[in-house]
């Protein structure tokens, strides 16, 4: 069974409550910090995906393994707002996020989300999607309604007045590496984004022993 997602939330605050979720599922959550170069604290049992910071405005990925259907979000430390989004795997499978990429970004308005670096797509797994999480310090731009191609959006939020923040994601398996997606908007602003991958592989070997996923080539 391929990748499926199952469920999304956002909060304006430094904590969120997590969508359906069963155990097995991949829990992110995309943390933004405005005013600040300083990301947001991981809580404990969260693992980092990648942090930026620059351009009056930081955030940080996390994600975690659930281990029950009443995982909860902790508490992100100095978050402006949350995006949790839980993925499923298929039976004897995980999904482990990657790290793709990032743009330190500009003042544009054009964000982007970066292509794969060569050599970082797989070609021995179960499903592979790709994501983007863009942040932008302009509240009129809709982002959510932006076009970066092949990918939809799956959350927005913003203060109304500052910033935007979206997550996108291809729903879909991709059958080739990811290139860099810009996307016009109406007003240019500081924006920067992050480009990660949803990375689904076997916890059985072919050979019938145990296979760890972290063992993927993709994963480093």
């Amino acid at each position: 069974m391929a990748i499926l997602r199952i469920s999304s939330a956002t909060a304006n605050n430094n904590t969120v409550t997590i969508g359906t979720h069963a155990e097995n599922d991949s829990l992110l959550i995309f943390a933004y910090r405005d005013g600040s170069a300083t990301a947001p604290t991981l809580p404990a049992g969260w693992y980092g995906l990648h942090t930026l910071g620059s351009g009056g405005f930081s955030g940080v990925i996390g994600w975690k393994r659930a281990t029950s259907a009443i995982e909860t979000s902790g508490t992100w430390t100095n978050a402006t707002t949350l995006h949790a989004i839980v993925y499923r795997p298929g039976a004897d499978k995980i999904i482990v996020p990657v790290f793709l990429g990032a743009n330190a970004g500009s003042t544009s308005a054009s964000p982007a989300v970066n292509g794969q670096p060569t050599g970082t797509f797989p070609t021995n797994q179960d499903d592979f999607w790709v994501g983007g999480w863009v942040a932008m310090r302009n509240s009129s731009n809709n982002l959510q309604s932006a076009t970066w191609t092949g990918l939809s959006n799956v959350t927005s939020s913003t203060d109304g007045s500052t910033w935007q923040v979206v997550v996108n994601d291809t729903n879909a398996t991709r059958t080739t590496a990811w290139t860099n997606q810009s996307a016009p908007v109406a007003n240019s602003a500081p924006w920067r984004s992050v480009t990660f991958g949803l990375l689904e592989v076997p916890t059985q070997s072919a050979g019938g022993g145990t296979f760890h996923p972290l063992q993927h080539p993709l994963i480093r």
